[in-house]
């Protein structure tokens, strides 16, 4: 057999019956004067605004709990392992980073209209955005119940969130697809971590030790920066052919 005969008889055995009503659809459209119609643009304000919608209830919940249980702790005890519940907070920002790979909808999704590399932006955006204005607010109500300044609360606050961010985004990015147990693992023993850290460093909280807290802060922030950017690549190799 030749190979134009096994082309031919490839083509017969893959032949497609036509699509039925093809031609009432596009006079549909045509009709409607849908046909050459471009999709409407959506602003970055927009698009943004929508994807609050498709962020899960729980994660803002769960936030909203937290931060008001950082307030009570503070207003009750002025001591310093309330900083330690901050990690809890990025338990949110780390479960819609991964949530298109643990649902397995990712592949859909980078076929879609916005691609999964702008919706997993957006969301982690808006929800460290929301978090860190949070943390900015407890600053502001327990700073009259703790003895430090206000820059050295806002520290306090955001290293030990930024720590669990970061090692959680390292974590979604290697092992994306478990079923997001690892990241709250992740910011347990970040929070533990901080929590039992001043018994082993009596001088943590020192203000000579600022400069460590500033240095580290910047550090996080670079690194988590970087961790995303690394995770965004990523989410531009698979090729549709």
């Amino acid at each position: 057999m030749t190979n134009e005969m096994i082309i031919a008889q490839m083509k017969e055995l893959c032949r497609s019956e036509g699509p039925e009503g093809k031609r009432d659809f596009f006079s549909g459209l045509r009709a409607q004067g849908l046909l050459h119609r471009r999709p409407v643009v959506m602003s970055h304000g927009e698009f943004l605004a929508r994807q609050l919608y498709y962020i899960e209830k729980w994660v803002w919940v769960l936030s909203g709990m937290l931060m008001l249980f950082i307030i009570w702790v503070c207003s009750m005890n002025s001591g310093n392992y309330p900083f330690a519940l901050t990690p809890l907070l990025a338990v949110g920002i780390l479960a819609e980073t991964g949530r298109s790979y643990r649902w397995k909808m990712a592949e859909l999704e980078y076929a879609a209209r916005f691609s999964l590399r702008s919706i997993v932006l957006a969301r982690m955006f808006l929800v460290g955005l929301i978090d860190t204005a949070g943390l900015l607010i407890i600053t502001f109500v327990v700073r009259s119940y703790l003895t430090y300044s206000l820059s050295r609360v806002f520290l306090y606050m955001m290293v030990p969130y930024l720590t669990a961010a970061f090692l959680g985004s390292v974590y979604e990015r290697k092992k994306r697809r478990d079923a997001g147990l690892g990241s709250i693992v992740i910011c347990i023993l970040s929070s533990a971590v901080f929590a039992a850290a001043p018994i082993f460093v009596s001088s943590l909280y020192e203000e000579s030790l600022t400069i460590i807290w500033a240095a580290a802060f910047i550090f996080l922030i670079c690194s988590l920066a970087v961790s995303v950017r690394e995770q965004m690549r990523e989410m531009e190799e698979p090729i549709w052919n």
